[in-house]
């Protein structure tokens, strides 16, 4: 709070301190010299640059790498501009472009299918005789993140084969997630983000945010063994509990660890006992495929239903899947293009944006792919003026720290997209200050509150806002603040971008 008092400080003192008053002037009379003050005020345009510079150039930024632009929509007059064709990691900001190719390209109203299939014969004492195909669209929405509830989805599925008269399986759940390709990390992601759920496998078939919800429950005493429970309940992932239980004088503090290639998850840390509290933390899953078929084989057999066989890969299946001669029993039918890039950008959810990328390098490109899903964001970033030489684009998210380009390019999509046909998916799905979302303890009680849309992002040393704001006199403005490479507490950088946008929420040229 002392740093946002200083600057509110900085903001106020702007007109006298940074402009200073004119000259007195001097009237001659008869036997006295009378001094007429007069104060000449700047232009409201000069001030408002003064007083983003000042919040720009702040002792804070020393060293660091600071981008800012601000552009009218009305008029495309720039209103500051500071190293705005300077290169920044974007961290989230990348899905800025993730989701308008995706709104540009697919359209508001795509849909994710994923749809259930029997291979077989059902005998007359209730015996299938035949494999359970689930066939995967790159769906990222079957999970909690998007209002769905994945376990839910599994039992529904459950439930259909129940009504068939189907009693026991003889056969293999088979998960074909060909929609994308087995590339299942974008390039540059740090390994010490693989473990968390922020950063998981990118799949064709998702579930759960391809994670698991393991919380910790707090024992009543310091000789317990803390208990442990999974969301969603599975025998997919095995814990190994690696906890120490201390008193009150300590504190709780877990940490997961999955080695490559593995569904084993060593916990270390600490639980205080007695505290009648939960700790939680998610963990990304190996292979989202089979753990999507591992939580329909737990839902079958929820169900009394028998199951003699095989969960496999479609790569591991030696025969070809013909759909022609498979009966369809159910499909998944997800949410709206528009209600999908709403979560992605308001809550800012990585797995969401990477399975776009793909789906436009699918649908679009003819291959789901993170390479083909590049290619066609910078061809629609091409249309806006935007050189695919001049940016660099590896994933869809901004995990990668290789994603580079600049405020104004920022700044260009978002006026693209002001005016776009899919302006009001896109303006709404970008988070507000006040509300549940990635801004929602930022600028409240304030003008910026109520006339701020954005996107954050957010890494080590990286921290990013760009979006829209009105004006006082009504004005819509595109902005892009970016910082990189600092080494103050992340709140400084997210304060200096409040202020921001509070002085352009207040802006008049009145």
């Amino acid at each position: 709070m002392i740093v946002r008092c200083s600057m509110i400080g900085i903001l106020a003192l702007s007109a006298s301190t940074l402009f200073g008053q004119s000259p007195g002037k001097v009237v001659p009379g008869a036997d006295t010299m009378r001094t007429e003050k007069r104060i000449v005020r700047p232009s409201p345009l000069r001030e408002l640059r003064a007083d983003l510079e000042t919040l720009a150039t702040a002792p804070e930024w020393n060293g660091a790498h600071v981008g800012v632009a601000v552009v009218s929509l009305e008029t495309g007059e720039i209103l500051y501009r500071k190293n705005e064709d300077k290169y920044f990691i974007p961290a989230s900001l990348q899905k800025l472009f993730t989701t308008a190719t995706a709104l540009s390209t697919l359209g508001a109203d795509h849909r994710y299918s994923t749809s259930l299939y029997l291979d077989g014969d059902l005998q007359t004492n209730g015996e299938f005789n035949g494999n359970i195909i689930v066939r995967g669209s790159g769906d990222p929405t079957m999970s909690q993140a998007f209002g769905i509830d994945p376990t839910a989805v599994m039992d529904r599925w459950a439930l259909i084969l129940d009504s068939l008269g189907i009693r026991s399986i003889k056969g293999s759940i088979i998960g074909d997630d060909d929609v994308f390709d087995d590339v299942e990390y974008a390039a540059g992601w740090s390994w010490d983000d693989l473990v968390y759920s922020y950063a998981p496998q990118v799949s064709g078939l998702n579930i759960a945010d391809n994670s698991v919800r393991v919380s910790v429950l707090s024992p009543y005493a310091t000789s317990d063994v803390p208990q442990i429970r999974l969301s969603p309940e599975n025998d997919y992932v095995r814990i190994v509990n690696g906890l120490r239980v201390v008193d009150s004088t300590g504190s709780t503090s877990i940490t997961p660890q999955r080695d490559f290639r593995s569904n084993v998850i060593d916990l270390t840390g600490t639980v205080v006992a007695a505290t009648q509290d939960t700790a939680r933390v998610s963990v990304s899953v190996d292979n989202p495929t089979l753990y999507a078929l591992n939580l329909l084989r737990t839902a079958i057999q929820r169900r009394g239903i028998r199951f003699r066989g095989a969960v496999l890969d479609v790569d591991d299946w030696t025969d070809t899947v013909a759909y022609e001669r498979c009966t369809k029993i159910a499909t998944h039918t997800s949410a709206p293009m528009s209600e999908i890039v709403n979560v992605i950008n308001r809550y800012s959810n990585n797995l969401g944006a990477e399975a776009l990328l793909k789906t436009i390098g699918g649908i679009a490109g003819g291959e789901g792919s993170f390479t083909r899903g590049i290619e066609e964001v910078k061809m629609r970033l091409q249309r806006e003026g935007i050189s695919s030489q001049d940016i660099t684009i590896v994933d869809g998210s901004g995990l990668s720290r290789f994603n580079l380009c600049t405020p104004r390019q920022i700044t260009t999509l978002l006026a693209s997209m002001f005016r776009s046909p899919s302006a009001a998916a896109f303006r709404a799905s970008l988070a507000e200050p006040g509300e549940p979302g990635t801004l929602q303890r930022r600028m409240r009680d304030t003008r910026a509150e109520h006339v701020v849309r954005a996107k954050t992002g957010t890494m080590n040393g990286v921290s990013t806002l760009a979006g829209y704001v009105t004006t006082r006199d009504g004005e819509p403005l595109a902005f892009a603040i970016m910082i990189n490479n600092f080494l103050a507490p992340v709140s400084m950088a997210q304060n200096m971008q409040d202020m921001v946008c509070m002085r352009l929420a207040s802006f008049s040229k009145k």
